[in-house]
């Protein structure tokens, strides 16, 4: 009885795969979002100050980040809780099979912090009124903590 509940419970953690396939079908999103700003870019290049490039630049940086985020934790996930995934050494990425949940956990936490520094970049690039960049530097400052401390748990954790 025991070694049945223990294999159904094993069998189960295949639910968590379409959960990772939507965090990889997410990325035609970016891919759609990238192209728009690309198009921006393209387009107006001639008239474009250097302000309106750089905030444009940012919008790409930053979907560039969230998909590097989704393919991490979809990937690094399925490999810590589903299964191993065996390719060749110089086919797969360096840190797969290094990442573990905390590990993941710090990186999503520093892509958050990163995210609202750019967000805050732009909102101060495009001279956005003072109270909303206090706001802004708030919640970024808030990130900023909870980054160190996720990292600094994980680390205690680990030793």
């Amino acid at each position: 009885m025991e070694r049945t509940i223990e294999g159904l419970m094993l069998a189960l953690r295949w639910l968590l795969l379409p959960l990772y396939l939507a965090l990889l079908a997410a990325l035609s999103a970016v891919y759609v979002m990238v192209g728009r700003e690309s198009w921006h870019v393209a387009a107006d290049l001639r008239d474009m100050t250097d302000t309106t490039l750089v905030v444009l630049l940012c919008s790409v940086l930053d979907l560039v980040l969230l998909a590097n985020l989704l393919v991490m934790v979809a990937v690094s996930s399925y490999e810590s809780y589903i299964s191993r995934i065996t390719a060749p050494a110089e086919a797969s990425p360096e840190w797969l099979g290094k990442l573990d949940s905390g590990n993941v956990k710090v990186k999503v936490a520093v892509s958050v912090t990163m995210i609202s520094m750019i967000h805050l970049l732009r909102a101060f690039m495009l001279d956005e009124p003072g109270q909303k960049l206090i706001l802004l530097a708030g919640v970024h400052a808030v990130f900023v903590a909870s980054a160190l401390a996720v990292a600094l748990i994980d680390r205690v954790t680990r030793h």
